[in-house]
């Protein structure tokens, strides 16, 4: 297909034109509560709505985690240095969406410059992903020695996984991969799109919102803090991809 820019007798373009038919974009979001990358694709059945499939990979943090490192601590002979961890965390935390949406454009600010502003809305299901949180802990053999263990959180470890002088370090995050449990839910967002190309076959724009994730039950980040199930918050991010 040969793209062409229709032009009427004043010059400008006319907010009508439909020389797209087909989208794709790849964006990055950083929300309240982490962040997630998302790929869609989709129609353009007029100049002013886009219809779409989304999926979206997310990582969720709890407001409570802070990541440390123990500090003057003793380091044995032959162990590598630890590594930042998170203390009373349990679950790392992940989901991934597949929505259905649409777009509409509320309006452009200039002809000329193919700014355009529209609201974004999506929806459909989620699949919340649990993997176990490792740490190092330091299990004593004496006064004087020890020895170090990779564990998660359990009934057996319970006063060493909370007791801030008996954790070494973090774990590789590779570690619980094989223990993944998976929750299903429902996903839902709102959101102001921010084009800056819209004339173009080019995508470039900025959007920011509101979204939430609803899972069938509650799931535990923080051993410390209350089990959730809904989890709301705001993302803001860009987008990038094409036309054709």
């Amino acid at each position: 297909m040969i793209l062409f820019a229709l032009q009427s007798a004043t010059g400008q373009t006319p907010s009508n034109n439909m020389l797209y038919e087909n989208f794709w974009s790849a964006g990055l979001n950083i929300t309240n509560s982490g962040y997630n990358f998302n790929y869609t694709r989709g129609i353009i059945p007029n100049a002013k709505t886009y219809k779409f499939y989304e999926i979206e990979f997310a990582s969720i943090h709890h407001p409570k985690e802070y990541k440390q490192t123990r500090e003057n601590l003793f380091q044995p002979t032959n162990v590598p240095n630890p590594k930042p961890f998170v203390y009373g965390k349990q679950y790392s935390f992940f989901n991934l969406n597949v929505s259905y949406g649409i777009y509409k454009e509320l309006g452009r600010r200039a002809e000329r410059s193919g700014v355009s502003v529209g609201m974004k809305a999506a929806g459909g299901i989620s699949l919340g992903i649990l993997k176990p949180y490792y740490l190092v802990l330091i299990y004593p053999i004496d006064n004087s020695s020890g020895y170090l263990e990779y564990e998660k959180y359990s009934d057996a470890n319970k006063n060493y996984f909370l007791d801030i002088n008996s954790i070494y370090g973090g774990g590789n995050f590779t570690q619980g991969i094989t223990e993944i449990k998976f929750i299903p839910g429902v996903h839902s967002k709102l959101g102001f799109q921010f084009d800056y190309a819209v004339y173009d076959e080019y995508i470039k724009a900025i959007e920011a919102g509101v979204f939430l994730n609803v899972y069938y039950k509650n799931t535990q980040i923080m051993l410390i803090e209350k089990r959730q199930q809904f989890y709301p918050g705001i993302y803001v991010g860009f987008e990038f991809g094409k036309k054709s």
